[in-house]
């Protein structure tokens, strides 16, 4: 989310690398009447492997009705976890946890890992409650290799219940992103 000043409305970008190219045109379809442009496409030369590939991104119109979010994640430009977060992350609206998955999680083999890079400890520490009142899900936090980096483990053991949640019923997930729990797409 992007917001240049506390008078300025936000707007939200959305990017996915090449492999998620239609998650980001579902995405897309759910922001169009937000958007004045669709999806581009931008070129990235890896410095190590020296190939090509490309990310997709749209952005939506700076708009008033993004900036309850934004202060809800937002203190002074840096990202937080709001306090009130168990009040998002509900089974009632277990789509929450599922697009949570789908932008910002992975399997690992052995465990579902949700990137929380940008967070402090004690707003892990809030989605970790939040995760346990409302699914019943056990998430530990793991250090990463980079000084004051964080990510959420969600056990093996768990992930019948996640898939329950996300992609079994209500079929939350979009069926390109179910690889994310270690679900092979039909």
């Amino acid at each position: 989310m992007r917001r240049f000043s506390v008078n300025a409305n936000t707007r939200v970008i959305f990017r996915q690398g090449s492999v998620n190219t239609e998650y980001l045109l579902h995405l897309y379809e759910l922001f169009k009447k937000y958007s004045l442009k669709s999806p581009s496409i931008t070129y990235i030369l890896d410095k190590d492997t020296k190939k090509s590939r490309y990310n997709l991104s749209f952005a939506t119109m700076a708009l008033p009705c993004f900036n309850e979010f934004y202060n809800l994640f937002y203190l002074e430009g840096n990202k937080r976890v709001p306090l009130n977060i168990s009040k998002y992350l509900t089974k009632r609206e277990a789509w929450s946890l599922a697009y949570w998955i789908m932008d910002d999680g992975g399997f690992t083999g052995a465990r579902l890992k949700l990137y929380t890079n940008a967070y402090k400890i004690e707003d892990l520490n809030l989605l970790i409650e939040a995760l346990d009142k409302n699914f019943g899900l056990k998430a530990t936090i793991n250090k990463t290799s980079i000084d004051k980096q964080y990510t959420l483990y969600i056990s093996k053991t768990q992930l019948p219940l996640v898939i329950d949640l996300c992609a079994s019923r209500e079929k939350y997930m979009h069926p390109t992103m179910l690889y994310k729990l270690n679900i092979k797409s039909k």
